[in-house]
């Protein structure tokens, strides 16, 4: 079964919007149990959304034969 690309694309979106989205809410009242959060929640998020989005480029290049 594959996932259409912009699926693909869309998924890793989320993911990078929710990372960032709490990494700015974090920084409006920066302390330490908020640098943890956006530390250990924000940034794993965006990661994820990084790798989604890099698979997704990868299995569409390969497809059109760019690889």
């Amino acid at each position: 079964m594959t996932i259409d690309p912009s699926v693909q694309m869309r998924r890793a979106a989320v993911f990078s919007g929710a990372g960032l989205t709490v990494q700015l809410g974090a920084s409006f009242h920066w302390t330490p149990a908020t640098f943890i959060l956006s530390a250990a929640v924000g940034l794993p998020l965006v990661a994820i959304g990084v790798l989604l989005f890099a698979r997704a480029v990868y299995r569409i290049m390969k497809n059109q034969g760019a690889l």
